[in-house]
């Protein structure tokens, strides 16, 4: 067999990607200038492609692209690109000298607005150059179905060092893309693979009687999920259908403060994320005209689902969710903090992140239903905002010995839930990457300075 079939959560971001809502993530981070560029002060190109071209058999994902079955019978499958170009997926761009940081970020903008091409790999790779103090930006984009916001990092670190050294890598394997089935085997591969499932649950039927707590757990967790999608929560001015264009703003908060609120107060650092961004919330609302009178915003929380052995082995999607309210009609900062850690706490036992996972399986195997399911299914979360936290490497990392100096995350927004804040550690430092339709929010960067403004706050509290 040449191909692998997606996971049912993989493919979720398949099937609702639409023309104006691309479901790709990424990155900005912006590099020292110097080691890259070559005695005449240009960037030396054509020897960071090489570099690329030599490091991506560390994560073959990258060579692969996706193949649908035909009618839609069962989910798409990975296959070899045999006309794989990296040429296509590593470009050169560049900003007016001296970029300033509101230019990189409308690039920023305008790069992730543009969907990635469903026949080739479903990844890009820009360097920038023209930024202020001869710094070199790379923005990253790579379609979420490749893998979750911890995979993302676990594919840049292939590609990256942690030692400024730069030494020669040893010549890759050789590599041959392996023939794609055919439509009419796919097809028939994936009939009978929809056929087995009623046989393997039979199978399994003698083990769930003896131990049936496992699937009672289940059904119940998929329950009360379900229950908690008919609990809509008010819309704010950013609930709205959203257009092909994205704006992007970012923020900057030391680790170090951070972690000293979390030991203080006893929380969790996601706690303590969390609160700010309600505090940076509330005000933007405010300032809006929007009253937080008796009002919580429902923030879609990303759960890791990744074992420790599962990290730099395959990418894919290992991510559940939970729902958050967040208490802005709180004014005091700790009693933001302390509402929501109590909230966490109960959602990490309340089987919420299984059950919204047990959901997902379950559309899937609806064929050919499961496409419409899963966009039904994705558009009823009841969530005002997306809140994910990316645990990223607090040691620095090199290109080519050029330091990585800032690492900011992006991850997509869709109709109806137009606010994504994204947040990814890296030494010692929180960075923040805000993203929204480019016509619902002119001033998301309010949004940005207030979350700093409010990591201080708890700070001073």
């Amino acid at each position: 067999m040449h191909y692998e079939r997606l996971t049912a959560t993989d493919a979720s971001f398949l099937r609702i990607e639409t023309p104006h809502e691309p479901q790709h993530v990424g990155s900005l981070s912006v590099l020292e200038g110097g080691p890259l560029r070559d005695k005449d002060g240009r960037i030396r190109f054509d020897d960071l492609r090489r570099h690329v071209d030599r490091r991506i058999h560390r994560v073959p994902r990258l060579r692969q692209r996706i193949m649908e079955v035909p009618y839609d019978y069962g989910r798409p499958v990975w296959i070899d690109d045999d006309h794989f170009d990296i040429d296509f997926h590593v470009r050169l761009t560049a900003l007016p000298r001296p970029g300033d940081d509101e230019q990189l970020s409308a690039l920023m903008g305008r790069l992730q607005s543009l969907p990635l091409d469903r026949a080739r790999p479903l990844w890009e790779m820009w360097f920038v150059d023209g930024l202020a103090n001869d710094e070199i930006g790379l923005i990253l984009k790579t379609h979420h179905s490749l893998g979750d916001g911890i995979a993302n990092v676990d594919l840049a670190l292939a590609l990256v060092d942690l030692k400024r050294e730069v030494k020669a890598d040893k010549e890759p394997p050789a590599w041959q893309p392996r023939p794609a089935p055919s439509p009419r085997k796919l097809l028939s591969d994936s009939v009978a693979e929809q056929m087995a499932r009623p046989l393997q649950m039979l199978r399994s039927a003698p083990r769930m009687m003896l131990d049936p707590a496992p699937a009672i757990d289940t059904v119940t967790n998929a329950l009360r999920t379900a229950g908690n999608l008919l609990n809509k929560p008010e819309p704010t001015i950013w609930n709205q259908p959203v257009s092909p264009h994205r704006r992007w703003v970012h923020a900057d908060v030391s680790m170090k403060l951070a972690q000293q609120i979390k030991q203080q107060r006893n929380v969790t650092l996601n706690d303590v994320v969390l609160a700010a961004c309600s505090g940076a919330l509330r005000d933007f609302m405010l300032q809006h005209g929007e009253s937080v009178t008796d009002r919580e915003l429902k923030a879609m929380v990303p759960v890791s689902l990744r074992g420790e052995h599962e990290h730099g082995e395959t990418l894919g999607n290992r991510v559940s969710l939970i729902v958050v309210d967040l208490p802005i009609d709180e004014p005091e900062p700790l009693n933001r903090l302390t509402a929501i850690h109590a909230t966490t706490s109960e959602l990490k036992d309340s089987g919420l992140a299984d059950g919204a996972q047990a959901i997902i399986e379950f559309a899937d195997g609806i064929t050919p239903l499961a496409p419409m399911l899963t966009r039904i299914l994705t558009r009823s979360i009841p969530m005002n905002l997306v809140i994910t936290n990316i645990p990223g490497p607090p040691m620095p990392l090199y290109l080519q010995g050029a330091k990585m100096l800032r690492a900011y995350p992006y991850v997509e927004v869709i109709d109806q839930e137009g606010l994504t804040i994204a947040v990814l550690s890296y030494e010692g430092q929180l960075f923040f990457g805000l993203t929204s339709d480019r016509d619902v929010m002119p001033d998301l960067d309010r949004i940005a300075a207030g979350i700093e403004d409010h990591f201080h706050a708890l700070g001073a509290a």
